[in-house]
């Protein structure tokens, strides 16, 4: 059976969406509550490529509303660390859900709701918010983005922001074996584990300002001026993999939950239109890989660490990281999950987070939770004249 995935290009990021929706939207929702879940767990504002645009949701929340919806939340959980009311602010979401009547929500801020995951992998039950139980829809609405650890992240991983509170860190902190590594890492079978209770009910891609290089936070912005919609997330997140200039088998989550719940291929997706590929590009990809040949002198190690200490490190390379050109090679290491034989000769502790393992072998660590980029440059620089 065929899938249908909409593209939308043009320059007004509210009826690009308001289109895309009403092309895929089939259910009824007068008198329901639908729940529009933009990617805003960050402080950004709009147009970096790092927040979901506030115009995409504007376009959603008008869609609905004609719809007759009875309630329209819009939000997410914040990374930890970050204000999420500050977040929705900067971004734009908060001013227009103010302008339309539509509800900004914090997700973390609902009760907490465990689900196990019967058919689990790697992780067999997980809390999320509350509020995915209370609405009758949701709509996932991401940023197209590169991502370090997961190739993309779009509409399915999107979904991570309704874990409740530091359930968010979970998947990053799971220390079984993958049982197939050619399919995929552990956070990659997490990602599939949580899709398999926890999938939208449509995805709508915000690639108006995307973000390629090292995602989720400090890549390079990209304009694509597009809007994508599907019923099926997984399909949906395919064609935005298509238009990013990479394969679907690149991706390991998407394929381990196209396999495990029966989604369809490329060729089984009805692409809207047809020659969609025309308003894509070859985004750079972002890989701990190419971190290293960018960065040549600078190791990281990160074990257990939350996606605000990793944008954090992210984020004061893309500043700082050049000025260790003539430096001997060195090591970041952040996570609560750090061990003894972590440590070596030339390292530097980034977080509070390694507090314990400072104070067991009697060392210093870069406060902060997350610390900024010149805290980080200026912790390294007095510590390397200690």
């Amino acid at each position: 059976m065929t899938v249908k995935v909409v593209v939308k290009h043009g320059n007004d990021p509210a009826a690009l969406a308001y289109e895309a929706i009403a092309r895929v939207f089939i259910d009824q929702v007068q008198g329901k509550k639908v729940l529009l879940k933009p990617n805003v767990g960050r402080n950004s504002p709009a147009g970096t490529g790092v927040c979901t645009h506030p115009e995409v949701i504007r376009g959603l929340i008008r869609f609905f509303q004609e719809k007759q919806a009875k309630t329209i939340y819009v939000g997410d959980g914040p990374l930890f660390g970050v204000d999420e009311w500050e977040a929705m602010a900067s971004s734009g979401i908060k001013q227009v859900c103010e302008e339309t009547g539509a509800i900004c929500v914090n997700l973390d801020e609902f009760s907490q709701l465990e689900i196990d995951i019967s058919q689990g992998i790697v992780v067999d039950r997980l809390k999320f918010t509350s509020l995915v139980k209370e609405v009758d829809l949701i709509v996932s609405v991401p940023v197209m983005k590169t991502h370090m650890y997961t190739g993309v992240t779009l509409s399915v991983k999107n979904m991570k922001g309704c874990l409740y509170k530091k359930e968010k860190t979970k998947l990053h902190r799971i220390f079984k074996e993958p049982p197939d590594k050619s399919k995929g890492l552990t956070l990659d079978y997490g990602i599939a584990d949580m899709a398999s209770v926890l999938l939208p009910d449509y995805a709508v891609i915000d690639g108006i300002t995307c973000m390629e290089g090292f995602g989720p936070s400090v890549g390079t912005p990209v304009n694509l001026n597009v809007v994508l919609a599907s019923r099926d997330p997984v399909a949906c997140d395919l064609v935005a993999v298509k238009l990013m200039g990479m394969d679907w088998e690149d991706i390991p989550h998407l394929n381990l939950i196209r396999e495990r719940q029966n989604k369809p291929l490329i060729s089984e997706i009805d692409v809207e239109p047809a020659d969609f590929m025309k308003y894509g590009k070859l985004f750079a990809k972002a890989s701990l890989s190419n971190l290293k040949v960018v960065y040549p002198k600078i190791n990281i190690v990160e074990k257990g660490s939350c996606s605000a200490c990793s944008a954090a490190m992210m984020a004061f390379l893309k500043t700082h990281g050049d000025k260790f050109k003539d430096w001997e090679e060195f090591t970041l290491l952040a996570g609560k999950d750090l061990q003894q034989e972590d440590l070596r000769k030339k390292c530097y502790l980034i977080g509070n987070c390694t507090a314990n393992l400072a104070k067991k072998n009697n060392l210093t660590f870069c406060k902060g939770c997350p610390p900024v980029g010149s805290s980080i440059l200026s912790f390294i620089n007095v510590s390397k004249n200690e």
